[in-house]
């Protein structure tokens, strides 16, 4: 639908013509009135809002110079750069936490194997400790056979005599 617009000198809108269109068409024939494609969003009673914008005759808000359309076009970019780089950004922690657990099963096994070693060092360590008392053990019963065969031949011999 078309409407008229009448602005003043700082492109103000102080003049409306909205219905009938073909009324807003011969409105926009006297000088300082345009006609214009009406916005869904532009409302009468906030016109002060408004303008239209001279390259191509569309109302505009004046606060960014744009449409309607305009300003739900660059929200939902905006939005949608958002959705990225929240996607984005969701993804790199999930490749953070992956490396993490990674590097703490890493840890783990690590700990695993250094704690068997350990056990196993323990045992081998106990193993040889039970080998060398078993062995002293030995040799003390053998020194101890032995000096009784030398004291038992020694007490022989002086029984001879």
């Amino acid at each position: 639908m078309k409407i008229a617009i009448q602005l003043n000198s700082d492109r103000n809108i102080i003049g409306i013509y909205s219905s009938p269109e073909s009324g807003a068409e011969q409105q926009s024939k006297i000088e300082g009135w345009t006609l214009v494609d009406s916005d869904p969003a532009f409302l009468i009673t906030e016109s002060y809002l408004w303008t239209v914008r001279e390259q191509d005759n569309k109302l505009v808000y004046i606060s960014d110079n744009k449409t309607s359309d305009e300003r739900n076009q660059a929200n939902i970019t905006a939005l949608t750069q958002d959705g990225l780089a929240t996607k984005m950004t969701t993804v790199q922690l999930q490749t953070a936490v992956t490396q993490l657990t990674k590097s703490n099963l890493q840890l783990t096994l690590d700990n695993t194997t250094l704690k068997n070693d350990r056990d196993q060092l323990k045992s081998d360590s106990s193993t040889q400790q039970q080998a060398i008392t078993q062995l002293t053990t030995e040799l003390m019963s053998m020194k101890l056979s032995t000096e009784q065969k030398t004291t038992s031949s020694t007490d022989a011999g002086e029984t001879g005599k």
